[in-house]
């Protein structure tokens, strides 16, 4: 038989591990590190995660971060990093403004924002003298909020925000940070209480009322009891504290109106909080019971007396003030001094309640997920609400009690508000608790360790929720192993890279691609169940269209084989469908938080080592490697059964480094594992076994001293293991010779 040309010139199957070597398809590899065939055509080195982030608006100039020193992120690695825009800088401006945030192990908060390019650490420490925190950081309309999900710690939940008001006329515009637990008012004989002339107390609130003889009304002579709540960004209302003093029905006039005068102060040593808005005063009738006693509060719902809003200043008519009805104009304040007072007329018991008022009975619960050990395990914002999973909560009886099987929401617009009626159980008892939650439209992912439920959340009413989806074999053991993308989730786990793309449903990738299980492939190296760790996290380059999973996010050793250091990643490429294998492609020896994307849509991350923290981002074009190597198919040339000789090989290829790469293919034959560069008895070797470096296109031809008889046969390039390069091969010939007869049977 005559000389012939087999040629390889489209690897973009990428790595085939399930399949016997010999039975892939000619684009796909047995093996391939460092490599990618994502540009079809050709074979080159991959990317990795040591890039700089660019300047905003896709510039292709680098935008260089400062690192962040004496921060420890080795106990926390995976969680606490996150990319957020606020519509003002810390200067004060409107103009907008990224930030990245980035919590330690301690539970301390650093910023850094984009125009000074500096970091700070801000008042927020979610977890004090801990070092096992394990934060994460939800962005919501101006700010923040961050929380320990290791809830074993005594952590507080805090926030971070942008607030732009004035109270009483003095202006409280700035950044704010403090505990998310929306304190409900102190009340005594002299603060936030019914008092019988004017009284001022600082950043409180008092109220006189006095039963008018002239003013017909419908308020009847009985005993009354009085509550007040706080009010914060305008929509976020507190408990309710019972006043220390009431009305008793020799104070209250038959069929006449109330006249309501409230107090307030804020003096520049003792403001209110920044983010209260105002408060509200409400009344029962007592039914007998003294006014101080605790029985009131379950004895049917308050009834709103005033609503109080301190925003504004003096120049907004009518704008602030107190009054009666949620209709009404606001009755002015008049300061004086720091000290405000205004005055209403109430005919008639005004018809709102706190229930009507809030969409939940002030008796759902503490309403506050605040105290210190509440927390919970993932947070996600959507359609307007917050949703919680994995829920510990001190009780109204004071008792803190863990909900591992519980998603919790608040009322929509009012994130930090959680009534207990506001509740998910799609399962008790399963031993699973939930691990993360996402959202993809109306879609409320909710995942487990094994499982996960999708939960449709497109009614505006929670009771038109109902479960969507179960999958079980769908969930994830690491927070940060799915990563919302342009088209919809990715995730991975021991059984599989997913992806969901809304309208498209479900999708496994790795299926019939990379070995299953936990054993290891023909080569030895692991499959996929193997791979995959506890602390697998996962990101997507929305730009690039790869999917990169980091091995391990919490290992530092970066000198064994892939698979076995932290910074090994899989990468997926979208457009051709391929898994590629990378070694050490992170930072190498160092600890990673979880992916996020940055101002410009690119795939950052934070990169611990030594207690200095580096932004650092994936870039998918060719960078220089010491591992790079591939293998092709086991190739039989078309006849599995005929003998072949194997003459010389031919690459077309560049080499960006001007060290030469010595032994640069080896070769197996008949569907062997152990790859030569000469055979077993020296009888044939590899001659020009030395790849040159070449700027441009150029044709290396290797030649076997002796032409190779052999059935099948692999073959398998391999970069230099020092003075890292890149390397590019468009093509592969292998000219060969078909031989008469047939492989004899055994």
């Amino acid at each position: 038989m005559p000389r012939s040309i087999a040629v390889l010139r489209d690897f973009s199957g990428g790595i085939n591990t399930q399949f016997n070597p010999r039975d892939i398809q000619d684009n796909q590899l047995g093996y391939s590190q460092d490599a990618m065939g994502d540009r079809v055509g050709s074979i080159r080195t991959m990317g990795n995660g040591s890039g700089t982030p660019r300047q905003v608006n896709n510039s292709a100039s680098s935008k260089s971060i400062n690192t962040l020193a004496s921060t420890d992120i080795v106990n926390s690695a995976g969680y606490g990093f996150k990319h957020f825009e606020l519509d003002w800088t810390e200067g004060g401006a409107n103009t907008g403004e990224h930030y990245l945030a980035v919590v330690d192990q301690s539970g301390e908060l650093n910023l850094w924002d984009y125009t000074n390019n500096s970091w700070a650490t801000v008042s927020v420490d979610v977890s004090s003298d801990q070092t096992d925190c394990l934060p994460i950081i939800t962005a919501i309309n101006n700010g923040i909020r961050v929380a320990d999900t290791n809830l074993s710690n005594a952590s507080t939940i805090k926030y971070y925000m942008y607030i732009k008001r004035s109270q009483l006329g003095v202006d409280r515009s700035g950044f704010y940070a403090g505990s998310n637990n929306l304190p409900a008012p102190t009340t005594n004989d002299t603060q936030n209480t019914l008092v019988s002339s004017a009284t001022y107390d600082n950043a409180q609130f008092n109220f006189k009322i006095e039963s008018t003889s002239g003013i017909t009304g419908t308020w009847a002579s009985d005993t009354y009891i009085f509550g007040m709540s706080f009010v914060y960004d305008g929509n976020q209302e507190s408990a309710i504290s019972i006043c220390a003093d009431g009305l008793g029905a020799s104070d209250v006039n038959e069929d006449r109106a109330l006249q309501v005068a409230v107090y307030a102060a804020n003096a520049s040593s003792t403001n209110y909080d920044a983010r209260q808005t105002g408060a509200r005063i409400y009344w029962k009738y007592s039914s007998g019971l003294g006014s101080s006693a605790a029985a009131p509060a379950v004895q049917g719902e308050w009834n709103l007396l005033v609503d109080v809003d301190i925003t504004g200043t003096s120049s907004d008519s009518h704008a602030y003030g107190i009054r009666s009805k949620m209709g009404d104009k606001f009755a002015n304040w008049t300061v004086v001094s720091n000290q405000a007072s205004a005055e209403i007329v109430i005919p008639d018991p005004p018809i709102d309640t706190y229930a009507t008022l809030n969409g939940y009975r002030s008796s759902d619960g503490p309403l506050i997920i605040g105290n210190a050990g509440d927390g919970y395990k993932t947070a996600v914002f959507a359609n307007r609400r917050m949703f919680v999973a994995n829920v510990k909560m001190t009780g109204s009886d004071g008792n803190q009690v863990q909900e591992a099987d519980r998603i919790m929401y608040s009322p929509a617009n009012k994130p930090d508000v959680f009534p207990s009626s506001n509740f998910i159980d799609v399962i008790k008892g399963d031993a699973e608790p939930y691990l993360k939650l996402e959202t993809v439209g109306d879609r409320l992912f909710a995942y487990k360790a094994d499982t996960l439920y999708i939960i449709n959340i497109s009614n505006p009413s929670p009771a038109g929720w109902y479960l969507e989806a179960t999958h079980k074999g769908m969930g994830i053991l690491h927070p940060a192993a799915i990563f919302k993308t342009d088209f919809g989730l990715a995730w991975v786990n021991p059984n599989g890279l997913f992806i969901y793309q809304e309208g498209g449903g479900i999708a496994e990738l790795s299926e019939g691609r990379i070995l299953n299980g936990h054993g290891t492939d023909d080569y030895g190296f692991n499959a996929w169940g193997k791979l995959i760790t506890a602390n697998s996290i996962v990101g997507y380059s929305q730009k690039d269209k790869e999917i990169i999973i980091n091995i391990d996010c919490s290992s530092t050793t970066s000198n064994t084989t892939f698979g076995g250091n932290g910074a090994d990643v899989v990468v997926y490429d979208m457009e051709t469908q391929s898994f590629w294998f990378g070694k050490n492609r992170l930072t190498s020896g160092g600890v990673a938080s979880n992916f996020e994307y940055d101002w410009n849509g690119d795939l950052i991350y934070a990169s611990e080592t030594l207690d200095t923290v580096t932004i650092r981002s994936w870039q998918s074009d060719s960078q220089t490697s010491t591992g790079f190597l591939f293998s092709t198919k086991d190739i039989d040339f078309g006849s599995p059964g005929k003998k072949k000789k194997v003459y010389d090989i031919y690459i077309t290829y560049k080499h960006s480094d001007s060290n030469s790469v010595s032994n640069f293919l080896s070769y197996s034959t008949n569907g062997g594992t152990s790859f030569v560069t000469v055979d077993g008895d020296n009888s044939t070797a590899i001659a020009n076994n030395t790849l040159d470096q070449a700027a441009s296109w150029e044709i290396h031809k290797f030649t076997f001293t002796t032409p190779i008889n052999c059935q099948s046969l692999t073959l398998r390039f391999n970069g230099p293991t020092s003075n890292a390069s890149k390397i590019d091969i468009n093509d592969i010939s292998i000219e060969y010779r078909e031989l008469y007869g047939r492989v004899p049977a055994t």
